[in-house]
């Protein structure tokens, strides 16, 4: 299964401490990508039995292509040591917390040692982000990994701690001030190439303030989503559906080689222009879902 980011969809995470690491690592839990995390839903004192855990689910690992495999490691320097596991190269690739000015190259010369050519997932969630000054810097060093990079993940519970907030019921991301970070993110990165995946919604019994979220996410073009539980996984990947079966005949009649400069569909003026990108990754979405 290629690794691009509309393959991804709701991405489910799961902490290496799970009891049943191995048989997740091999079945999954029913999304189309999954990432096994040494990272922040691992105590400290427990990172020594989170990489035994892995360790031992990649030893054991028969591969399949029923899904898409990241590991998120806690920094670089546990990067380090998981690459040096036996089996890491049946893995699809990495998400890479924390990344900005200060971890960046310590994770780029982890990786330029690896046997590998690893996909990698960056994530922006310190304090850095919040600095429109500082991520045209952050864009420069990820330019020297963009053709690995499948997209960057938006860190929302990380960036919202910065501020001392949390997710409060029935909120969307973009009733907070996420949305500003968001915007700012789009504005930096989508514009040279880079995809984004959406924020985590950390309700699990709350579907109809998720489906709200999804939908805004898609009004902002991006396609892929955390995910903290399976019962969320239905949610956004129906709204990724609908979307792409909505939009679908647009997209295509933009894409036509006789497509006219301008015309009317769907009551909507559609200039080929001005959305043949959004036709594009339109197509891209229809293809995965």
């Amino acid at each position: 299964m290629t690794a691009d980011y509309f393959s991804l969809g709701a991405t489910l995470y799961t902490p290496c401490t799970h009891p049943n690491l191995e048989r997740i690592f091999q079945r999954g839990l029913g999304a189309r990508s999954m990432v096994y995390c040494t990272e922040d839903s691992v105590n400290p004192q427990e990172l020594g039995i989170a990489l035994e855990n892995l360790a031992n689910a990649l030893y054991l690992f028969k591969p399949n292509k029923e899904f898409l495999r990241f590991i998120r490691p806690r920094n670089s320097v546990v990067l380090e040591k998981i690459l040096l596991m036996p089996g890491i190269e049946k893995v699809n690739g990495f998400v890479l917390p924390k990344c900005d000015l200060h971890s960046l190259p310590n994770y780029l010369s982890v990786l330029h040692k690896a046997k590998k050519r690893f996909s990698l997932m960056p994530t922006l969630e310190t304090e850095q982000i919040l600095d429109p000054l500082v991520l045209p810097k952050i864009r420069d060093i990820l330019n020297q990994i963009k053709s690995r990079i499948i997209c960057l993940r938006i860190g929302g519970n990380d960036l919202l701690n910065l501020m001392g907030l949390k997710r409060l019921p029935g909120i969307s991301a973009y009733d907070t001030p996420l949305r500003s970070i968001i915007d700012q993110l789009l504005l930096t990165f989508r514009p040279v190439g880079y995809e984004i995946s959406a924020p985590v919604f950390d309700f699990i019994d709350d579907r109809a303030t998720l489906a709200d979220e999804v939908a805004r996410d898609i009004s902002y073009g991006m396609f892929a989503k955390t995910a903290i539980h399976p019962c969320q996984l239905q949610v956004i990947e129906e709204l990724y559906t609908q979307y792409a079966k909505i939009h679908m005949e647009q997209a295509r009649a933009i894409s036509a080689n006789d497509a006219s400069a301008v015309f009317l569909m769907n009551g909507q003026m559609m200039e080929r222009t001005c959305h043949r990108t959004w036709a594009r990754r339109t197509l891209a979405l229809v293809s995965h879902v």
